[in-house]
């Protein structure tokens, strides 16, 4: 990437194919590279359209599919393998499930979608079609509380890791099945 991005901030890795995603924030797109660190595709520029970005963060890559926070428009962006759009949601807005400030964004082995949202110091929890099941936080340092969490990781037990920035610690769930 040395000479090929401006601000690089999220990465995820597509195993199968072997490729690295970066989102170069302040390019407004996803560079994607090889193995060996070679650009072979630019996805997306500045815009708030269908696959374009504004200032793109955090991304995630599950089940063939990329998932992007569109920090500036805010939304998540999650695209097909093509490069489509397979999926937008989130808006900008004062109620439970808006999208002010989103940061990290990981899903869990049943496609769940998990959104950091930073200004409202919370944790958002969408089903795979970007429709909100839950809300977890709020501004504080007690348990279930945040204070300016920035990311979220999911590993293959499905336990949500989130980093709580101002706390100085990273809080871990439990997701323990939907059925």
């Amino acid at each position: 990437g040395e000479q090929v991005l401006r601000r690089p901030t999220g990465i995820a890795r597509d195993a199968v194919r072997g490729l690295v995603f970066v989102a170069d924030t302040h390019a407004h797109d996803i560079k994607v590279f090889d193995d060996d660190g070679r650009l072979v595709d630019t996805v997306g520029h500045r815009g708030d359209g269908p696959g374009e970005f504004n200032f793109p963060t955090h991304l995630c890559f599950a089940r063939g599919r990329l998932y992007v926070t569109d920090n500036l428009n805010a939304r998540i962006q999650v695209l097909a393998a093509s490069g489509e759009v397979a999926l937008r949601f989130g808006e900008r807005g004062l109620f439970v499930g808006n999208l002010v400030r989103p940061k990290g964004v990981a899903t869990d082995d049943e496609g769940n979608i998990y959104v950091v949202e930073s200004l409202y110091d919370t944790l958002l929890v969408f089903d795979p079609e970007g429709r909100l099941l839950l809300s977890i936080g709020g501004t504080g340092a007690g348990v279930g509380k945040f204070f300016l969490p920035a990311g979220v990781w999911v590993d293959a037990r499905n336990r949500v890791f989130v980093a709580d920035m101002f706390n100085g610690r990273v809080v871990v769930f439990q997701f323990l099945g939907g059925s």
